[in-house]
């Protein structure tokens, strides 16, 4: 791909987390000039953040890393050391950007009323340290690292009521996870499947017969039953040989079924928290049956339990302090030129249709005389954090004051702005190398062409079909624990929960995140709730970019979704919260809204007061997020099988063999495509992906051998 002492040009398509950790390996190297174009005024796709009124932190959603993104924490691991911030700065290192939590709530039902399933994570001190890079994990060290899990867990668990079963069940376990460092493939199987199967006859004999009336006993049968029966299903299904992705023609139901979950598991808590977490529900309707390739299912719950140190880790400060200005700061210090305010319209094909010939780009605005590079930071950032403002650096701009004036959102595809200019960017002129590193929601705009002259990118797209998502923030003047929370946490004290009432299953408490605000004396809120979910297509399919009404409807929809969500569903959660707790005069279960903190010049009174707080509609073809549906798998592209000669795929819609979309999944995919023009990372150094599956051309394994 590159030749001694030449310099290769790469242009990167899209400005979110493929982008940047695609931009941050090539970056690494020598001889690569990269330009990154991306459409508005801030990076990191859906987990761009900013600020708004009183400096607080606004969303796409709930954000936070897992203890197991070996690839992701890593990368941001060396961001920060590069990043090279003075001590007593604010998040001057990786350690102090995240956040250990030990604490998840869940939820099972009788009817409508919600009883809570907390589960508390051991600190996992085998493998303690996210940070460092681990290289080729098999299955047979996935399993291990969930075992350290458990026997932390069974450390942890005091003896229970029940005949101390699930004591004794894990103490089965346990007895055996320090013969297991020796055990290697078959072994691996022949020590553990009779203890496996042990737990689970006994687990039917001995609890199930409790579990209808004792919820604690419906709780100890379905964890232990949900453990077992994964672990069952790997070691029965030989993935140790066979890879994940064979299972992927099959739901994820139908393969815990296969491998004797009980129908309680099944729909526990416990087995639907994978199906929640990463959107599995079929165009965004959470009321209908999920749909997750048993493959992908099974991969992500192992690693979910193969995690380092702490089983999740929330950021600090939002997720565009933490993570996307450090990815800028670095790249923009390592001579990474972003072009801001570039909206992709096409990619074109060459005669011979071997490649891209051209790229054509929507400029949305334009620098004023003497402004060499767009500088997208605030200029006074709260508290000394670099952050993202929540519209455009006007004064940067010609076309800024009729932006400010027409208060244009210039990442919508919906917005009224017209493009003030038109660029195209010509093979061999502006680029060698383009990586397409914008979701795949956005290819049938962008990718017509491709789609229509490539089989694969016609059944790619076809086969994974990306769905909208939806979130909403509260502020509350005063803390969960006077507003009723009762459930034990570890510090810091923050809420994480899932499988609640829809439609916003997801839910997280975030009042370390205040910190970093700037709130009125005398309006200081003390906790703050974030939720988020799937939002079902409304409007199907959506309406004309030429629609500008359509953001609105959207907005206004999630806004009516939140209110009533919050009529019905914050009882459980903070039974203080309530009008029949509190002073409000709503209905006796409903949120008194009084709680809300509103600083608006005319605070509004009762539910008015929500217009103050923050919400939107994840609509936009780029912004939506990408399922693994039962069968997509195999139409996944790596990242070097695009079909053209000179184009490279990042993005969590390629394959990278974890293939659930999530921070990890996106940061492999940046990785995988600078191997595919590099060689480096090398394979093996790509922690998850499979040695032996989509093993890349020839020419892309030696390109860097020279």
């Amino acid at each position: 791909m590159q030749k001694t002492g030449e310099t290769t040009r790469v242009a990167i398509l899209g400005g979110g987390i493929g982008a940047l950790a695609t931009a941050f390996e090539l970056s690494s190297q020598p001889g690569y000039e990269v330009t990154i174009y991306t459409l508005g005024w801030r990076l990191g796709g859906k987990c761009a953040s900013s600020r708004g009124p009183d400096n607080r932190i606004e969303e796409h959603g709930i954000h936070g890393f897992l203890g197991s993104y070996y690839n992701a924490i890593p990368m941001l691991a060396q961001v920060y050391a590069e990043l090279g911030r003075a001590p007593g700065t604010p998040l001057a290192t990786i350690s102090e950007a995240l956040i250990g939590l030990d604490t998840a709530q869940m939820y099972t039902f009788k009817g409508d009323t919600p009883t809570a399933f907390p589960f508390t994570f051991p600190v996992n001190r085998v493998y303690p340290d996210p940070t460092t890079p681990h290289g080729i994990i098999s299955v047979e060290d996935l399993i291990r690292r969930a075992l350290a899990f458990l026997e932390g867990l069974h450390s942890a668990t005091p003896r229970h009521k029940h005949g101390g079963f699930l004591v004794d069940a894990f103490d089965a376990l346990a007895a055996k996870v320090e013969h297991l460092a020796a055990a290697e493939g078959e072994a691996l199987a022949q020590v553990l499947s009779p203890i496996f199967d042990k737990v689970y006859f006994d687990l039917r004999a001995l609890v199930q017969p409790l579990v209808e009336d004792d919820p604690e006993a419906y709780e100890i049968f379905t964890i232990v039953d949900w453990f077992v029966t994964l672990f069952r299903g790997v070691l029965a299904d030989e993935i140790a040989a066979k890879g994940f992705d064979y299972l992927d023609n099959e739901n994820w139901t139908d393969w815990l079924i296969r491998n004797g979950a009980d129908p309680l598991t099944v729909h526990s808590p416990i087995a639907l928290n994978t199906i929640n977490l990463s959107y599995q529900y079929p165009a965004g309707d959470t009321s209908g049956p999920s749909d997750m390739a048993a493959g992908a299912y099974v991969h992500w719950s192992l690693r979910s339990l193969a995690f380092c140190g702490h089983a999740i880790y929330a950021f600090a400060a939002g997720t565009g302090e933490a993570v996307i200005a450090p990815f800028y700061e670095v790249l923009a210090k390592r001579g990474v030129k972003f072009e801001f305010f570039q909206k992709v319209t096409a990619l074109n094909l060459s005669d011979d249709k071997t490649q891209i010939a051209s790229v054509d780009i929507d400029v949305q605005a334009t620098l004023k005389p003497g402004i060499e590079h767009y500088s997208p930071l605030m200029a006074q950032p709260p508290m000394g954090l670099p952050s993202w403002p929540h519209e455009p650096n006007y004064e940067q701009l010609v076309e800024g004051e009729a932006m400010r004036n027409a208060q244009v959102d210039l990442e919508s595809w919906w917005t009224p702005w017209q493009p003030v200019g038109s660029r195209s960017l010509v093979a061999g002129r502006d680029f060698d190398q383009l990586v397409f590193a914008i979701s795949i929601g956005a290819a049938p705009y962008i990718c017509p062409q491709l789609i229509a002259h490539s089989p694969a990118w016609k059944n790619m797209v076809a086969a994974l079909p990306a769905v909208q998502t939806m979130a909403f923030q509260i502020w509350l003047s005063e803390t969960m624990q006077e507003l009723g929370w009762s459930i034990p946490l570890t510090p810091p004290n923050t809420a994480l929960g899932d499988t609640y009432f829809r439609p916003f299953t997801g839910h997280c408490e975030m009042h370390h995140l205040l910190r970093w605000e700037t709130w009125p004396k005398d309006s200081q809120p003390r906790s703050l709730w974030y939720f988020c979910d799937e939002m079902p297509e409304v409007e199907n399919p959506p309406p004309p970019f030429t629609d500008h009404d359509y953001p609105a409807r959207m907005a206004a929809y999630v806004a009516r979704q939140s209110v009533d969500y919050l009529d019905f569903a914050i009882g459980p959660l903070m039974p203080g919260a309530v009008n029949n707790a509190g002073k409000g005069d709503g209905p006796a279960g409903a949120l008194d809204y009084c709680l809300l903190v509103d600083t608006r010049p005319d605070p509004g009174i009762g539910k008015d007061r929500f217009a103050s707080q923050f919400w939107r509609a994840n609509i936009d073809p780029s912004e939506r997020y990408v399922p693994s549906h039962k069968g997509s798998t195999a139409y996944r592209l790596a990242a070097w099988e695009s079909g053209y000669a000179n184009l490279t795929l990042a993005g969590d819609w390629t394959y990278t063999g974890l293939n659930v979309g999530s921070v990890e999944c996106t940061v492999m995919s940046g990785r995988l495509a600078s191997y595919a023009l590099t060689g480096s990372p090398p394979l093996d150094q790509i922690t998850g992906y499979p040695p032996t599956s989509r093993t890349p051309p020839a020419r892309v394994a030696l390109s860097n051998a020279h």
